[in-house]
């Protein structure tokens, strides 16, 4: 069925907390205004209603899921509805097909084949992020925002995205060039490269991320890296240039834990102490490139020692953000036993709010940094988040120990 007569269009996001889903809104919302769509303000003005979506955690599903409901109960009887995001595709059968469209993070072309337009989605850059999607103490609002691939080659055992995005998807070398060059020429001085996984880059393609990032060293921009698992950075390190080096400003290498036996059972393949070593080097190096991490607490099995160990992660990075494990649908972990417990969650959580280097958001604030990945209006708001997020089962208390334009 085609949608071309139906003008107005409501667009919102259910997390902005997220490059990549601030990314994709951005880039749907500015391919209905290159379309010459009218975007308006309530659900209640639209003919159709988009809805994008974060599945990364237990957290994001249960908002998201809360969102669309309040939508399909009101509109889905005389209003077209389409969701899409990470969430149709690790629950695919979450929503009734009859009742709704799902269009995935790698499917986009069906906004084409649905509203037929002059001017087809994947020649529609989200790149210059619409605050709208993405809040303004997360996303860096001027930079330019240049996707350079969806999935990742790795297999975490935790990992929901992978089931949504699947093996890593590279946008050719020429097609990065291209539009970078473009990016400067619009007055852009910072670019954030963006992919589940950038270390990922090009091992469809036979080449790797060196490539691409020794390559955008001739061009007067500095750039961001959002985000390489810590093996491929191992991996990559000796291969970047000094002068490419020079050039990064940002860059998330996410540990997610410094426990070596805690990194086995997540399924990444790296040693901590490596990972360190490097980060030191860095810092000695190449001092003005700002070094984030994320940890995940709360993995099965860990105990509270492993927890209060991640916080000399500080030492070495800039900031360190912290997420709170959560099982997800037919990931490997949800099979393991000793799940930690809800009071135990809260616990740690308390420890991380405590902590003397805590800060809800990095504005005005000296590194290094501990901080929570969740929008936080009060520290109270994350104990109500773990109530609703967090199951019931196998758990075990550780051993104390705007729109367009």
């Amino acid at each position: 069925m085609l949608y071309k007569s139906r003008k107005r269009v409501f667009l919102l996001t259910t997390f902005k907390l997220c490059d990549n889903n601030g990314y994709t809104s951005t880039q749907i919302n500015n391919f209905f205004c290159r379309n010459d769509f009218r975007m308006v303000e309530t659900a209640e003005e639209a003919d159709c209603i988009v809805i994008s979506t974060c599945g990364f955690d237990q957290e994001r599903e249960n908002a998201s899921r809360h969102i669309i409901d309040q939508y399909i109960d009101r509109f889905s009887k005389h209003k077209l509805i389409i969701i899409c995001g990470c969430l149709t595709k690790i629950h695919p059968n979450l929503f009734d097909q009859t009742d709704v469209i799902t269009i995935g993070p790698k499917n986009l072309h069906r906004f084409n084949e649905i509203f037929q337009p002059e001017i087809r989605i994947e020649d529609v850059s989200g790149g210059k992020l619409n605050n709208r999607f993405i809040d303004s103490g997360y996303g860096i609002l001027d930079a330019y925002y240049l996707q350079i691939c969806q999935g990742c080659v790795n297999n975490c055992t935790y990992c929901a995205i992978k089931k949504a995005k699947g093996y890593v998807t590279s946008k050719p070398l020429n097609k990065v060039i291209h539009e970078l060059e473009q990016a400067i020429k619009d007055g852009f001085s910072r670019i954030m490269l963006l992919g589940d996984d950038c270390g990922s880059y090009g091992v469809d393609l036979g080449i790797d991320f060196s490539d691409l990032l020794n390559e955008l060293v001739r061009f007067d921009a500095g750039i961001s890296i959002n985000y390489v698992e810590p093996g491929r950075f191992l991996y990559l390190y000796p291969k970047l240039r000094r002068s490419t080096l020079e050039r990064i400003e940002f860059i998330n290498i996410p540990i997610q834990s410094t426990s070596n036996r805690i990194i086995k059972l997540m399924g990444r393949h790296y040693d901590f102490d490596d990972v360190l070593r490097l980060m030191q080097e860095m810092r000695r190096s190449y001092p003005g490139i700002y070094l984030e991490t994320h940890i995940m607490y709360g993995f099965p099995t860990e105990s509270r020692e492993e927890f209060e160990s991640s916080f000399s992660a500080a030492e070495y990075f800039d900031s360190v953000i912290y997420f709170y494990y959560t099982d997800r649908k037919d990931a490997r972990s949800s099979f393991l036993n000793g799940k930690i417990s809800r009071s135990e969650i809260d616990y740690r959580t308390k420890a991380i709010l405590n902590h003397p280097r805590f800060h809800l958001n990095s504005d005005s604030a000296t590194p290094p940094l501990i901080m929570l990945g969740y929008d936080l209006q009060t520290p109270h708001d994350i104990f109500k988040s773990i109530e609703g997020s967090m199951g019931s089962s196998s758990e075990i208390d550780v051993p104390k120990e705007r729109v367009c334009g």
